[in-house]
Protein backbone atom coordinates (compact mmCIF):
# COMPACT_ATOMS: atom_id res chain seq x y z
CA UNK A 1 0.00 0.00 0.00
CA UNK A 2 1.37 3.42 -0.90
CA UNK A 3 2.87 5.07 2.25
CA UNK A 4 1.33 8.35 1.21
CA UNK A 5 -2.06 7.01 1.72
CA UNK A 6 -1.66 5.38 5.40
CA UNK A 7 0.21 9.25 6.80
CA UNK A 8 -2.44 10.65 9.18
CA UNK A 9 -1.99 14.14 8.29
CA UNK A 10 -0.45 16.53 11.52
CA UNK A 11 -2.55 18.83 12.97
CA UNK A 12 -1.90 22.16 13.94
CA UNK A 13 -1.27 20.75 17.94
CA UNK A 14 1.31 18.02 16.78
CA UNK A 15 3.00 21.06 14.93
CA UNK A 16 3.37 23.04 17.76
CA UNK A 17 4.76 20.25 20.00
CA UNK A 18 7.49 19.65 17.42
CA UNK A 19 8.25 22.88 17.37
CA UNK A 20 8.59 23.25 21.09
CA UNK A 21 10.43 19.92 20.81
CA UNK A 22 13.06 21.72 18.82
CA UNK A 23 13.29 25.52 19.65
CA UNK A 24 12.90 24.83 23.49
CA UNK A 25 16.36 23.33 24.13
CA UNK A 26 18.12 25.69 21.32
CA UNK A 27 17.16 28.56 23.11
CA UNK A 28 18.32 27.34 26.37
CA UNK A 29 21.88 25.84 24.43
CA UNK A 30 21.66 29.61 23.21
CA UNK A 31 21.47 31.03 26.89
CA UNK A 32 23.94 28.61 28.16
CA UNK A 33 26.47 29.45 25.30
CA UNK A 34 26.02 33.00 26.54
CA UNK A 35 26.71 32.46 30.12
CA UNK A 36 28.75 29.58 30.67
CA UNK A 37 31.98 31.01 29.63
CA UNK A 38 31.48 33.47 31.60
CA UNK A 39 31.85 31.27 34.73
CA UNK A 40 35.38 30.95 34.53
CA UNK A 41 36.81 34.38 34.14
CA UNK A 42 34.38 36.24 37.07
CA UNK A 43 32.31 35.67 40.30
CA UNK A 44 28.96 34.22 39.79
CA UNK A 45 27.92 37.41 41.44
CA UNK A 46 29.07 39.47 38.84
CA UNK A 47 27.70 37.40 35.59
CA UNK A 48 25.13 39.14 33.64
CA UNK A 49 22.69 36.32 33.74
CA UNK A 50 19.10 37.72 33.99
CA UNK A 51 18.77 39.61 30.63
CA UNK A 52 20.42 36.76 28.45
CA UNK A 53 17.31 34.44 30.14
CA UNK A 54 14.61 37.10 29.43
CA UNK A 55 15.90 37.25 25.85
CA UNK A 56 15.89 33.59 25.64
CA UNK A 57 12.28 33.13 27.41
CA UNK A 58 11.50 35.51 24.80
CA UNK A 59 12.90 33.91 21.95
CA UNK A 60 11.28 30.76 22.82
CA UNK A 61 7.65 31.90 23.47
CA UNK A 62 7.25 34.12 20.57
CA UNK A 63 9.55 31.66 18.08
CA UNK A 64 7.16 29.16 19.10
CA UNK A 65 3.91 31.14 17.98
CA UNK A 66 5.48 32.66 14.98
CA UNK A 67 7.00 29.36 13.52
CA UNK A 68 3.90 27.37 14.49
CA UNK A 69 1.87 30.08 12.71
CA UNK A 70 4.26 29.37 9.57
CA UNK A 71 4.16 26.07 9.57
CA UNK A 72 0.79 25.89 9.41
CA UNK A 73 0.42 28.26 6.63
CA UNK A 74 2.69 26.48 4.42
CA UNK A 75 0.62 23.23 5.51
CA UNK A 76 -2.18 24.96 4.14
CA UNK A 77 -0.76 26.04 1.14
CA UNK A 78 0.58 22.48 0.36
CA UNK A 79 -3.14 21.11 1.24
CA UNK A 80 -4.61 23.04 -1.30
CA UNK A 81 -1.81 22.13 -3.77
CA UNK A 82 -3.13 18.88 -3.24
CA UNK A 83 -6.68 19.91 -3.48
CA UNK A 84 -7.21 18.80 -0.32
CA UNK A 85 -8.70 19.92 3.11
CA UNK A 86 -6.23 21.23 6.41
CA UNK A 87 -7.95 20.54 9.51
CA UNK A 88 -7.14 22.81 12.29
CA UNK A 89 -9.45 21.94 14.59
CA UNK A 90 -8.80 20.19 17.95
CA UNK A 91 -10.61 17.02 18.70
CA UNK A 92 -10.35 14.98 21.99
CA UNK A 93 -7.74 12.92 21.38
CA UNK A 94 -5.48 16.25 20.97
CA UNK A 95 -6.30 17.72 24.30
CA UNK A 96 -5.69 14.16 25.65
CA UNK A 97 -2.04 14.24 24.17
CA UNK A 98 -2.21 18.01 25.05
CA UNK A 99 -2.94 17.23 29.05
CA UNK A 100 -0.32 13.83 29.17
CA UNK A 101 2.50 16.36 27.80
CA UNK A 102 1.96 18.88 30.38
CA UNK A 103 1.75 15.89 33.31
CA UNK A 104 5.55 14.96 31.89
CA UNK A 105 6.47 18.95 31.57
CA UNK A 106 4.72 19.47 35.44
CA UNK A 107 6.79 16.71 36.18
CA UNK A 108 9.96 17.48 35.30
CA UNK A 109 9.33 21.40 36.55
CA UNK A 110 8.25 20.46 39.85
CA UNK A 111 11.84 18.45 40.48
CA UNK A 112 13.45 21.38 39.45
CA UNK A 113 11.07 23.87 41.93
CA UNK A 114 12.47 21.41 44.51
CA UNK A 115 16.27 21.47 43.92
CA UNK A 116 15.59 25.66 43.26
CA UNK A 117 14.27 25.50 46.60
CA UNK A 118 17.21 23.63 48.30
CA UNK A 119 19.12 25.92 46.26
CA UNK A 120 17.55 28.59 47.94
CA UNK A 121 17.40 26.95 51.81
CA UNK A 122 21.45 26.23 51.14
CA UNK A 123 21.63 30.02 50.68
CA UNK A 124 23.43 29.68 47.08
CA UNK A 125 23.86 32.60 45.05
CA UNK A 126 20.97 33.70 43.08
CA UNK A 127 22.96 32.42 39.10
CA UNK A 128 22.70 29.11 40.68
CA UNK A 129 18.78 29.31 42.02
CA UNK A 130 17.87 31.10 38.43
CA UNK A 131 20.02 28.44 36.33
CA UNK A 132 18.74 25.33 38.28
CA UNK A 133 15.25 26.54 37.52
CA UNK A 134 15.62 27.63 34.13
CA UNK A 135 17.43 24.51 32.98
CA UNK A 136 15.08 22.17 34.64
CA UNK A 137 12.08 24.37 33.66
CA UNK A 138 13.65 24.02 29.66
CA UNK A 139 14.15 20.34 30.07
CA UNK A 140 10.49 19.87 31.43
CA UNK A 141 8.95 21.22 28.20
CA UNK A 142 11.28 19.77 26.47
CA UNK A 143 10.25 16.47 27.84
CA UNK A 144 6.40 17.45 27.53
CA UNK A 145 6.96 18.20 23.70
CA UNK A 146 8.77 15.32 23.09
CA UNK A 147 5.98 12.84 25.07
CA UNK A 148 3.34 15.10 22.82
CA UNK A 149 5.19 14.20 19.60
CA UNK A 150 5.53 10.61 20.71
CA UNK A 151 2.03 10.25 21.47
CA UNK A 152 1.34 11.96 18.08
CA UNK A 153 3.23 9.40 16.22
CA UNK A 154 2.48 6.10 18.59
CA UNK A 155 -0.50 4.77 19.39
CA UNK A 156 -1.21 6.83 22.03
CA UNK A 157 -3.70 5.74 25.36
CA UNK A 158 -4.60 8.46 27.29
Amino acid sequence: MDADLDRIPATTSERAAWIAAVLTPLTAIGYFAVVLPQLGGQPVADIGWQAPMLWSMGINFLGTIVVTIIATIIAGIGAGLRREELDTSSDERDREIDRHGGRVALAVAAAGLLVALVLAMLEADPFWIGNAAFLLGAAGATAGAIAQVRAYRGTFRG
